[in-house]
């Protein structure tokens, strides 16, 4: 009987139904005519001379003798050396024509990806806080989401610099870690618009991980939706400008 997981193998490295089963027989019988290996595989007798040339193509088997012709396989180390240089190469040439079309089509510069249920955007929030390397930024106008993330954010201050800035003072009775607040520009653009740049949106969430990404929440209208980027090549730069404006909170005076 012939081994499925065996036969199965033969599969994967291209070979068809018939042509592994003619090969695992002549490989356990050595030598055998089409007839014997018909009788043994029931392989239709039609396309056992088509399977057995087919596998004389590849040089798999070999034949010799006439009236009747017997089979034999190849010696199994010297073919199978040979086919693991051939999936060498054949790999090879599938990196080098992949990697060329990585330097021709150019990494854009910005992908932003919209997170419009709650399960997507808790779980790139607690990826962002669990994989920063070197810094986080936090803006925070809502004491629901500093309470919630409250442990990924003292977890994540072990490891790198973390800035938590609320958007009022109140707020920091809530912060598991040391917060900040942010200057009049922080204040004008990010958490309250000015009267003339309302626009419906209010942000609850700014998070900026590392300078080169970032996950924003905002409401409209009692809705919230996420927008992550990265890379974001305006995070770097908004990075430093909060850094230099924002001042920490006594938390002694309240």
């Amino acid at each position: 009987m012939i081994d499925d997981s065996l036969l199965l193998h033969l599969k994967g490295i291209g070979m068809s139904e018939y042509e592994a089963k003619v090969y695992v027989i002549l490989s356990a019988l050595r030598v055998a005519s089409a007839r014997e290996i018909h009788e043994q595989t029931k392989i239709p007798r039609g396309r056992i001379y088509e399977t057995l040339t087919s596998l004389a193509q590849k040089g798999f088997i070999v034949s010799s003798g006439t009236s009747p012709v017997r089979y034999s396989p190849v010696d199994v180390f010297q073919m199978f050396e040979q086919l693991k240089q051939e999936s060498v190469k054949s790999l090879d040439g599938l990196y080098q024509r992949l990697k060329a079309l990585e330097t021709e089509t150019p990494e854009p510069l910005m992908q932003g990806y919209k997170l419009s249920t709650e399960w997507t955007r808790d779980n790139q929030i607690r990826m962002m806080l669990r994989r920063a390397k070197s810094e986080l930024i936090l803006l925070c106008n809502d004491e629901v989401f500093i309470t919630r993330y409250g442990s990924d954010i003292s977890r994540a201050a072990k490891r790198v610099l973390v800035y938590l800035v609320v958007g009022r003072k109140e707020l920091a009775q809530f912060a598991p870690i040391k917060c900040f607040t942010g200057g009049s520009d922080i204040e004008a653009s990010l958490f309250h618009h000015e009267e003339g740049e309302k626009n419906g949106l209010s942000m609850q969430l700014l998070l900026m991980a590392d300078r080169r990404e970032s996950l924003s929440i905002l409401e409209d209208n009692g809705r919230l939706t996420g927008i992550f980027i990265c890379p974001d090549i305006y995070a770097s730069y908004l990075s430093r400008k909060i850094v230099q404006e924002i001042q920490p909170v006594d938390r002694s005076r309240r």
